[in-house]
């Protein structure tokens, strides 16, 4: 009959195995949601030639509309994109202040010499390495990245808007002076949601 102590190790042992698998089943989410993100960043760029394509036919058919009707696909991908920088963060965030310090505990109580955070310990470099000040935070919010890029486009296309129709002397019906409401609150929070996410991720 295995005595208490091995049957403590033999639980250890399951548990280091279990968190093992989980390791790298993250690891992988990691790099799906990365890849992920690349992938609306090359449809924002997409969807930039597009507009810039249809935009005489826009212009000369008057169908001032549709550059109001344009930026709700930025407004899709941006948060895609915010949505996929938010979960790496979250889950890099679970790595280094739960799972990596549980494997170094349960190494250390099988026996391990060598103290913590020896095991899995790029998580946790990488993690002290990304501390910033303050200037340096607000600095990386401002600063021109991917991320911004839905939301220029979303600025660029209402301010398309607003100058073609003065050009041409345009009264814009109610619903497309609705459509300029939403699409500027939207773009205000984008610009926001873009601010906020990129100061959480740099404090973590």
């Amino acid at each position: 009959m295995p005595s208490k102590k091995d049957s403590e190790q033999e639980a250890l042992s399951a548990e280091l195995d279990f968190h093992k698998t989980e390791f790298s089943t993250l690891r992988e989410e990691i790099l799906q949601l990365i890849e992920a993100e690349r992938q609306c960043l090359n449809l924002s760029l997409v969807a930039i030639g597009g507009g810039l394509g249809l935009f005489s036919y826009i212009t000369d058919q008057k169908l001032f509309f549709v550059l109001l009707l344009f930026p709700f696909i930025f407004h899709v991908l941006l948060w895609e994109m915010l949505h996929s920088i938010k979960s790496v963060s979250r889950i890099s965030n679970y790595l280094v202040n739960r799972l990596v310090p549980r494997v170094n505990d349960i190494l250390n109580t099988l026996g391990r010499k060598e103290p913590f955070p020896q095991t899995l310990g790029w998580e946790a470099y990488i993690s002290s390495k990304s501390l910033l000040t303050r200037g340096e935070v607000i600095s990386s919010a401002l600063t021109p990245t991917r991320h911004w890029i839905p939301v220029l486009a979303v600025g660029g296309l209402v301010i398309a808007y607003l100058l073609i129709i003065r050009s041409e002397g345009y009264t814009p019906s109610i619903s497309e002076f609705l459509l300029v409401v939403v699409n500027l609150v939207l773009l205000i929070w984008a610009a926001i949601q873009n601010i906020v996410v990129v100061r959480d991720v740099m404090h973590k």
